[in-house]
């Protein structure tokens, strides 16, 4: 149900005219729209992320961000030739969290203006766009996605997976012996590692809808939704073992390293909590480097 304060607020569009071309309600977990539009709102069955016609969940989501933190976020994005600046603003109902997103078209704008050469001029604005929202989810070092990507998109596919009746596996890996490798080569030969370990495991991974991020120093997330176990467990065989095969360069140095494994495998509930998945691999992953390391405990 929406309450009186979306009411009141979808009424009053006289108030948007000037800042707002498009105005919706959001279920950012569900990717679900009620939109707003010449005095009327409609709630259906629309994608929030159809609006933008690149047929994937934005990986920039900053209604996911506005719903976790509670805050307001604004972005640019484009749809086909048209250019729009989004605020989220999250609002509380009385049985869930969703979140307002205001949508206004610049292309038109100063900045943004069409003149001689218009063409050339949107496709590098779309690329500027593309790098700028791609520097709020990736991780600078490796180019996987970051922490934060990790926070906005694992509970969506946890949800998904659960109103599917699927399973959902988690995989927590970490690079054996880390440290050692800081101590005796230096931190740049630790970056140049985890870099060739990010593109290791990524070039693994062989399902579209699987995807890894950097966790935190030398620890990687692999999300696999609608995996059990055995896919899971494959996948991470065939990340430690071409991880073995690895030589690592750096100036005149050569060395290799090996990674422990961690999998969690679930069928979950719509309420369940991401924190205990992922404590739940972790635990598998400190088995696995209990058990000798290079490794993969599930």
């Amino acid at each position: 149900m929406i309450d009186e304060f979306i009411n009141t607020y979808l009424s009053s569009g006289a108030l948007f005219d000037k800042i707002s071309d498009i105005t919706r309600i959001v279920d950012p977990l569900q990717k679900k729209v009620m939109e707003y539009k010449n005095n009327e709102a409609v709630m259906g069955e629309m994608r929030c992320f159809d609006f933008w016609g690149k047929n994937k969940v934005c990986s920039n989501c900053i209604s996911m961000r506005a719903y976790n933190n509670d805050s307001t976020y604004v972005k640019i994005e484009y749809n086909k030739d048209r250019t729009y600046m989004v605020t989220a603003v999250p609002h509380d109902l009385p049985d869930r969290r969703v979140v307002v997103e205001i949508l206004k078209d610049i292309t038109d704008s100063m900045f943004f203006e069409s003149g001689e050469g218009s063409g050339a001029k949107q496709t590098g604005i779309h690329a500027l766009i593309d790098n700028m929202n791609k520097l709020a989810f990736s991780d600078s070092l490796t180019d996987l996605y970051n922490r934060r990507y990790i926070n906005e998109k694992l509970p969506v596919d946890i949800l998904n997976t659960a109103l599917l009746s699927k399973e959902i596996s988690i995989i927590m890996a970490d690079i054996d012996y880390f440290k050692a490798v800081n101590d005796n080569y230096g931190h740049l030969a630790g970056d140049q590692t985890l870099k060739n370990v990010a593109a290791t495991f990524s070039g693994c991974l062989k399902r579209s809808n699987d995807w890894i991020a950097r966790y935190g120093g030398e620890e990687f997330l692999i999300c696999m939704p609608g995996a059990g176990p055995e896919v899971a467990k494959a996948a991470a065989e065939s990340m430690r073992r071409a991880l073995e095969k690895v030589v690592i360069r750096y100036e005149d140095k050569e060395f290799s390293v090996t990674a422990s494994f961690g999998i969690y495998s679930i069928k979950p509930a719509a309420n369940e909590n991401v924190d205990d998945l992922l404590k739940h691999a972790d635990e598998k992953l400190y088995l696995a480097k209990r058990n000798g390391r290079n490794r993969v405990e599930y």
